[in-house]
């Protein structure tokens, strides 16, 4: 059953990204191919990649008994998490979305988070996450926002609102960095304490 709805997430989370990818390169003939990859920019695209290389080593390599390949899966399912929250509470009504776009942008940002909540929450008696685990969840959040400041000082573009450095200020830009932080840390801790309840 577990094997078989990891298969099953991964099927959909690819089908998300493949609906994004075919809306971009078919809004842009002139350029298919770097309108194609240009989506791999967006946390959003990169997260539920994130989850679907996850289940996919869960579904074809049976990866759950290593102790290290589950700790993970708390980062991979804040990462999922924080996408769908932040476009639900910051970024939807700024996006006019049509097409394959929309449908997409529909199993990115709602179903993916569900199903790898809702697969983290059926099976929690077989995860245990500690604190220690919340510094190396960080890792990709990090090397991400390093990546948008060093791509926006060069191409002026940080891909989001809350990330332009340039428009916001540093004193600006600050609070929002601290308060996505402060929602990393907090979604991290509700995984540990998930977990801990074994009920």
């Amino acid at each position: 059953m577990k094997r078989k709805m990891a298969l099953f997430i991964v099927i959909i989370g690819t089908l998300g990204i493949l609906f994004t990818l075919i809306f971009h390169v078919l809004d842009n003939p002139a350029t298919p191919l770097a309108s194609g990859l240009g989506i791999f920019k967006y946390f959003t695209i990169l997260s539920n990649l994130i989850v679907v290389i996850y289940f996919w080593l869960l579904f074809s390599l049976k990866l759950d008994k290593s102790e290290v390949f589950n700790k993970w899966f708390g980062g991979v399912t804040v990462y999922i998490t924080i996408t769908g929250m932040v476009f639900v509470i910051i970024l939807q009504n700024g996006f006019q979305q049509i097409g394959f776009d929309k449908i997409g942008s529909i199993i990115c940002h709602y179903i993916m988070p569900i199903l790898t909540v809702g697969f983290l929450i059926y099976y929690r008696k077989e995860y245990k996450f500690c604190f220690k685990d919340i510094f190396i969840w960080m890792a990709f959040p990090i090397l991400y926002i390093i990546f948008v400041l060093i791509r926006g000082s060069i191409t002026n573009d940080y891909i989001y609102p809350f990330f332009e450095l340039n428009s916001l200020g540093i004193g600006l830009f600050s609070i929002y960095l601290l308060a996505i932080v402060t929602f990393f840390v907090i979604l991290s801790t509700g995984l540990v304490y998930l977990t801990a309840q074994k009920k």
